[in-house]
């Protein structure tokens, strides 16, 4: 407990000063760099607990959910095929980028295929343990090369190249305090559609069950109160802790090189998805900051705070974002996990010269 304050002040005076510096994302980021920093100076792993993680992931549900209206609802109707363009090039491209790691790393095909696929970080590491050949390790740092990169660039592209209005959340401002008669009814939905979520096993449960139950509640004619920002800036602080007590690189000799290939195949995908931005302005006319952001390699919560912070469309790119989570996790591993057994059957099969 002692050691779980300490390293919630500390991130929070790590927030406070990627806020001060107006870097992307500062209440994630900044307690995900000084947590890093934390556990690489004590040279003692962090034990944050998931509760309190799950905790943040519930409001930020709620956050991203509540600016859903019906009129939003029939436009991500209208924009299913732009949906499918988006998660079939990125899911190319990623596939791509993970063959050239393998390629020039050595990881191995299975590795490397797996460790590009732009899933959820949770998702992936559990997969590739389903997966002979397949290395958590490996896979792990690779995703986290991903997720990372994508943290730090994408908001940093959406905020200083592509945005003139964005405003990074403070911790503590002078705001209307929460409503909570209000809010008591969205608060109990969320945390009884996390739970539900986590047992029909819908990917990033205590994010995604807050935003479809606040979705629910507000189709049903409830209207949704605005977070203080403290509570939003809070809720970052938990995720951004937990982020940076989850990355290691224990036991990769090579972990270097895959960093590098790994990072350089991000931006490869972030700079092929950018053709795609267009046509879906062209197709769709919506902004090119909030096709950018939808159609970017990250993860629904990541993307959510960038959209949030820069005034883009968050339910269109929660939308983007869950489709090609779902279509990665429902369709595209089961095809990836059936040709790589195919591939490994093959080879066995095959005569010894």
């Amino acid at each position: 407990m002692k050691n779980n304050i300490v390293i919630f002040f500390l991130s929070c005076i790590g927030g406070i000063i990627f806020f001060s510096a107006h870097i992307p994302l500062p209440w994630t980021i900044g307690p995900l760099v000084t947590t890093l920093l934390w556990k690489t100076i004590r040279k003692k792993p962090i034990h944050w607990p998931k509760s309190i993680r799950n905790i943040g992931l519930i409001f930020l549900g709620y956050a991203m959910g509540s600016p859903f209206t019906l009129q939003v609802g029939q436009q991500i109707l209208d924009q299913l095929p732009g949906m499918l363009l988006t998660t079939f090039t990125t899911m190319t491209l990623s596939l791509l980028a993970g063959w050239f790691t393998c390629r020039f790393t050595g990881v191995g095909m299975i590795n490397g295929l797996v460790g590009s696929i732009p899933g959820g970080l949770s998702q992936m590491a559990v997969i590739c343990e389903e997966i002979d050949g397949a290395d958590v390790a490996v896979v792990t740092l690779m995703q986290i090369t991903r997720v990372l990169t994508v943290v730090f660039i994408v908001p940093m592209l959406a905020i200083y190249g592509l945005s003139n209005n964005s405003t990074p959340l403070p911790l503590f401002a002078s705001t209307a305090s929460l409503q909570f008669e209000q809010f008591l009814p969205f608060g109990i939905v969320c945390i009884i559609s996390a739970f539900l979520a986590r047992v029909i096993r819908i990917p990033t449960p205590y994010l995604m069950g807050p935003v479809i139950g606040t979705i629910a509640l507000i189709i049903q004619g409830y209207n949704a109160p605005h977070l203080p920002q403290y509570i939003t800036a809070l809720a970052q602080i938990f995720i951004g802790i937990r982020m940076g007590a989850d990355i290691t690189f224990d036991g990769l000799t090579n972990w270097k090189s895959i960093v590098s290939y790994s990072f350089g195949g991000v931006i490869f995908v972030i700079a092929g998805s950018l053709g795609i931005d267009y046509i879906l302005v062209k197709l769709y006319g919506i902004p090119f900051l909030t096709a950018f952001i939808s159609t970017a390699p990250g993860g629904i919560t990541e993307m959510g705070l960038t959209a949030m912070t820069v005034h883009a469309d968050v339910s269109l790119v929660v939308a983007y974002q869950l489709f090609r989570l779902l279509s990665m996790l429902l369709i595209g591993i089961p095809l990836l996990r059936w040709w790589l057994g195919k591939k490994a059957v093959h080879k066995t099969l095959q005569p010894t010269l």
